[in-house]
């Protein structure tokens, strides 16, 4: 028996796709070349493919290796030289050829040959996948650590939503005007990092910033704060105290929860906007003040002013530029950057190093309202960083609401798909019975069936329609993850890029499908 047949497992095993080519061709030389069977190996990793790319030799390179690669197969292909026969083999992933490898050996031992090439075959087409692996986790890490780049990262407005890069962008042309700003959204949407946003990006960013909760203070102790008072205005007045109008004088007083304010507060505060003075509590002479109000509540003031609670005049004197945070349900894709976003924080704060977030763990996260919005996020995963026994988010350490909601959603769509096989079909002459099989095959057939019969019976046209859809489908359900999408259809990488070239689709990582030309032109009808 030849003593190569012996040595296969110890190749099979030296072919470890963690391992370059220089080093995989040192280590299975030494191995190798005990044999007495082969002349020597010839690798070839064309650029943009294996890395690193370039060629590399063990032994005595064949004669013209460059003329013979370009006889090499996706098979093992014999070639008779002026010196040793070599056997070529050209490593492909799909129809694209990556690498080239020659192996040239003594006569009688084309079998040690083309078992070696078959094995470093099979090295090339491993190394790939875990090249194109490494790259899609670590696009697909950035994407979860928020390191694609926010667009007002230095003002702690952390956000991907077009959404919200829509209304920051009104915020900034809103703040190189002294208009007054209302800022309406539901608690814990950052309708304070919205108000800071535009006070930095004011001209008066340079002076002070003043914020005062009206919903947290009494009555009398709030026109105090705001409007400042005189000494002996009340008991305890010992002396002269400016109010925050004067303190934020230049600058901007950001008024949070202004819905809270009684309505001799609203009659005060109504003054201020239209004569630019205050008058301190226990005294009657005005105070002139050059001062931006940003004011913020989440309550619909509208709805107020409809239901008497709240002065139209004063609503109408701040609403002049209006700015209305969404709930973070209506911007799910902003949810990974956020659980991003504080894991860092909360890592640093306590001395953890919670770093990975389970799949499972996310979507849960993604799917859940929070009617609390990002401050109970926040909360969330500050109490899962403080948990967390290792560096794992476990599924464990989200609370159980949040756990139990996603079971809901599961509950209500299985309600309503039974709800809908026991609703008889409407007869009347406006509508048509859709009768669903409980056979999926059965399913597919009948819809395959209605849209063939529709645009008639060219084949190739409807197949690569229906492999269009299917790839837009995929693309959709792994949010712009080609390597998952890939998977997901039974194909490489390499390959959904063409296929994707090829009908003209445009994927968006963390969305996915964004745009598609369907154009019969391009279907090739």
């Amino acid at each position: 028996m030849d003593p190569w047949s012996l040595r296969i497992g110890t190749i099979l095993q030296l072919c470890d796709p963690t391992v370059g080519p220089k080093q995989l061709l040192d280590s299975v030389w030494k191995e190798v070349s005990s044999w007495e069977a082969l002349g020597g190996v010839w690798l070839e990793c064309l650029r943009g493919h294996i890395k690193p790319s370039g060629t590399f030799i063990v032994g005595a390179a064949p004669d013209d290796a460059r003329e013979i690669a370009e006889l090499a197969s996706p098979t093992n292909t014999s070639v008779n030289t002026d010196g040793l026969p070599v056997v070529a083999r050209q490593i492909r992933d799909g129809n694209v050829p990556v690498a080239v490898v020659l192996i040239s050996h003594r006569a009688g031992q084309r079998d040690a040959a083309a078992f070696l090439a078959e094995a470093l075959a099979r090295w090339g087409v491993d190394r790939l996948r875990l090249q194109m692996e490494a790259s899609e986790l670590a696009e697909e890490n950035q994407v979860l650590r928020g390191s694609l780049t926010p667009r007002v990262l230095e003002h702690d407005i952390i956000t991907i939503s077009g959404m919200m890069e829509s209304l920051i962008r009104s915020a900034v042309r809103a703040a190189a005007s002294n208009a007054t700003v209302l800022v309406q959204g539901e608690t814990g949407t950052g309708k304070e990092l919205m108000a800071r946003l535009v006070h930095t990006h004011s001209p008066r960013a340079n002076k002070p910033m003043v914020t005062i909760n009206a919903g947290a203070l009494t009555a009398s102790l709030l026109e105090s704060e705001l409007f400042g008072h005189t000494r002996g205005a009340f008991t305890g007045a010992e002396h002269d105290r400016k109010g925050l109008f004067e303190v934020a004088d230049g600058g901007t007083l950001f008024l949070d929860e202004v819905g809270e304010l009684t309505a001799e507060a609203q009659v005060r505060l109504l003054r201020v906007l239209q004569e630019r003075t205050v008058t301190r509590v226990g005294d009657h002479k005005p105070v002139p003040v050059n001062v931006r109000v940003i004011a913020a509540t989440h309550r619909d003031l509208a709805e107020e002013v409809e239901n008497g609670r709240f002065r139209q005049d004063l609503y109408y004197r701040l609403n002049v530029v209006s700015l209305n945070v969404p709930p973070l349900r209506d911007r799910r894709e902003d949810v990974p950057v956020l659980v991003n976003h504080f894991l860092q924080h909360f890592n640093t704060e306590n001395f953890k190093n919670v770093s990975t977030i389970p799949r499972r763990a996310l979507e849960l996260l993604t799917n859940y309202p929070w009617p609390g919005n990002v401050r109970e996020l926040e909360n969330v995963i500050q109490k899962a960083v403080v948990m967390a026994p290792g560096d794992v988010l476990l599924e464990d350490l989200i609370p159980p609401n949040v756990r139990a909601y996603a079971q809901h959603l599961v509950s209500e769509a299985t309600a309503a798909e039974a709800a809908a096989s026991a609703t008889p079909g409407n007869t009347s002459d406006s509508s048509v019975a859709v009768v669903i099989p409980e056979d999926p095959h059965e399913y597919l057939f009948q819809a395959l069936t209605t849209y063939a019969d529709a645009v008639g019976p060219n084949i190739g046209t409807f197949t690569r329609e229906c492999e269009r859809l299917l790839i837009i489908h995929a693309l959709n359900r792994e949010r712009g993850v080609k390597l998952r999408a890939a998977r997901a259809l039974g194909i490489n990488r390499v390959t959904l890029d063409r296929k994707l070239a090829e009908y003209h689709i445009d994927v968006r990582r963390g969305e996915g499908v964004i745009d598609t030309k369907t154009d019969d032109a391009r279907l090739g009808t």
